[in-house]
């Protein structure tokens, strides 16, 4: 069912209000490091760990920034929403990018390019190693978000570039940003009012990121062979599968 599950379908926010609420039921055990010296080479082990940690350090900001979007939204500040909106996109698409090159380093068995790679995707910076270029060995520059959006088009061929560029217009200075307090009443008339409703749907882009996000976590889960994490995020996934079906055919 998750296979066959179309994540471009889900395009309202009752998704990712759904998504929310499922994701706060999760809990996270300690992930005590593996005694592997950081001068040795890397075990599996160690690789495990430290996809783990980013497993469960994504799952918990996404639950945190979609809860975000939600109580924004209901609280009438539409706009602030669509700005976190394009955060969770750029979560969903990252951990695609992760899961994919992760997954080729492992299953070739090359476990120092497995941790090489993901040095800088847990602990890296680009302000860091900007401002304090002598911390760079500890906090190497992390990959470029553009890396993670051109690789999301494998999945979303038809809006990852597209909704990416969509919903960044709401988080800079320019007409669809200002637009959205006020219309033309008139040819020569601006008048401000609320929110424009009809612009709802940028959410549906940061709803099917989410999902996107959320089924390369699992797989990143199960080649660590995690279980217990895995088993509750499986549940989400069913859980929005079953929702999609439902809302499918009432609105049939």
């Amino acid at each position: 069912m998750l296979d066959r599950m179309d994540t471009q379908q889900s395009t309202s926010f009752t998704t990712l209000r759904f998504i929310a609420e499922g994701a706060k039921r999760f809990s996270f055990p300690n992930l005590p490091r593996p005694h592997v010296p950081a001068n040795e080479p890397a075990t599996s082990e160690l690789v495990n760990w430290g996809a783990r940690v980013y497993c469960f350090s994504w799952l918990r900001h996404l639950s945190v920034l979609l809860s975000g979007i939600v109580t924004l939204k209901d609280a009438g500040n539409t706009p602030s929403a669509r700005i976190v909106a394009r955060s969770v996109f750029e979560l969903g698409a990252h951990a695609y990018y992760v899961k994919k090159h992760l997954k080729q380093y492992i299953d070739a068995g090359n476990l120092p390019a497995a941790w090489k790679f993901l040095t800088p995707v847990t602990t890296g910076s680009r302000y860091i190693n900007e401002q304090y270029p002598e911390e760079t060995e500890m906090f190497p520059a992390s990959p470029h978000i553009s890396k993670a959006i051109n690789c999301f088009g494998e999945r979303m061929p038809e809006d990852a570039q597209e909704g990416y560029s969509f919903l960044s217009e709401f988080c800079h200075p320019n007409v669809l940003a200002f637009s959205q307090y006020y219309e033309w009443t008139d040819p020569h008339t601006v008048s401000f009012t609320d929110d424009h409703e009809p612009l709802e749907g940028v959410f549906g882009s940061a709803a099917a990121a989410s999902i996107e996000g959320l089924l390369a976590i699992e797989e990143l889960l199960r080649l660590t062979c995690e279980g217990e994490v895995r088993g509750s995020l499986h549940e989400l996934l069913e859980a929005i599968a079953q929702n999609a079906i439902k809302a499918s055919g009432a609105s049939a």
